[in-house]
């Protein structure tokens, strides 16, 4: 593999790891913490982890600008796709934007895409053959891919090193697909992301010191959506997204027939889950806690194994 795909990888990961310290003593310092509901002590924990997250991302990324200086362009669009994820997520975990509007926010994300028509307008619709979008592709499918995905990361999201740890898997295998298919930018791109991702992971496994905040969800999925359309590989992308996917049918129902919202699972004196009942909007984490005693710890380990599965499976259209 080209040393512009592994050494960026390597600085956005020895970056984050090496700031992130500096970030979780910071935020403390200045009250930005929520509590960690999940364990039976609810601990305070520094919040706003995607400050870190983007910051080691952005060192590592910016570092490679002389490679793609012909390709400055799609560089610069992919890049501010990430920056203004990164300001709606800020925003949102400073002064807590209402959901509804919330959920449209990352559209914004999307312009930059838009602008330069990132992608092509002929996708391959399993079962269907190659199907020409034309001017709607630009127009309503990206910005409806970027915004869809940055929620779907959102919906599922809230324990120890859930978010991270996903990100992480699913930017490892995109980017793995970007490379076998020569976008290379969107492949060093990627492999930026899984090095900061991988990196902040240390810091936001069981036992969280520090929660990425929807600055981090927000950048995850805008990158993800955005790497899937420049590269050309929406249909890897939807495979990798299938946790996700499915979650978010099984929320937005519940939500659609007017359940109300129990945002966490409680936690026993032995730290095993208890998802509320189902009188409550639900998820697929509270299904899978429901399955057999659960702790939080073995639950983000089976969403870990399940994305990886995915992401198998995702790699398997290109090589076989």
């Amino acid at each position: 593999m080209n040393t512009e795909l592994i050494i960026p990888a390597l600085i956005s990961f020895f970056a984050t790891l090496i700031i992130t310290p500096y970030f979780i003593k910071k935020f403390k310092a200045r009250g930005i913490t929520g509590f960690d509901v999940h364990k039976p002590e609810k601990t305070e924990v520094a919040e706003m982890g995607g400050i870190p997250i983007f910051i080691g991302f952005l060192i590592g990324f910016v570092f490679v600008i002389y490679y793609f200086i012909n390709n400055i362009i799609e560089f610069s669009a992919i890049l501010s796709t990430v920056i203004i994820a990164a300001l709606i997520g800020v925003i949102d975990d400073r002064t807590g934007i209402r959901q509804r509007i919330k959920a449209i926010l990352p559209v914004f994300a999307a312009v930059p895409l838009m602008i330069i028509q990132a992608g092509h307008h002929t996708m391959l619709i399993p079962f269907a053959g190659p199907v020409d979008f034309g001017i709607f592709y630009p127009l309503i499918l990206i910005p409806l891919g970027v915004t869809v995905v940055s929620n779907a990361f959102n919906l599922l999201a809230g324990y120890n090193g859930l978010e991270s740890g996903l990100g992480f898997i699913s930017c490892m295998f995109m980017g793995t697909a970007s490379f076998i298919t020569g976008n290379n930018i969107v492949a060093v791109f990627l492999f930026c992301l899984s090095g900061t991702l991988l990196a902040f992971l240390y810091y936001n496994k069981y036992p969280a010191r520090i929660f990425p905040g929807d600055t981090g969800v927000f950048i995850v999925g805008s990158s993800i959506a955005a790497a899937a359309i420049m590269a050309n590989l929406e249909v890897i992308g939807i495979i990798l997204l299938i946790p996700f996917i499915i979650n978010g049918i099984i929320t937005t129902t519940d939500i659609l027939r007017g359940k109300p919202i129990e945002k966490f699972a409680k936690v026993d004196e032995n730290g095993y889950l208890k998802p509320p009942s189902r009188k409550y909007v639900y998820n697929l984490y509270y299904i899978l806690a429901n399955l057999g005693k659960t702790t939080e710890k073995q639950l983000v380990l089976e969403f870990w194994a399940i994305e990886f599965i995915c992401g198998l499976m995702a790699l398997s259209l290109l090589i076989f």
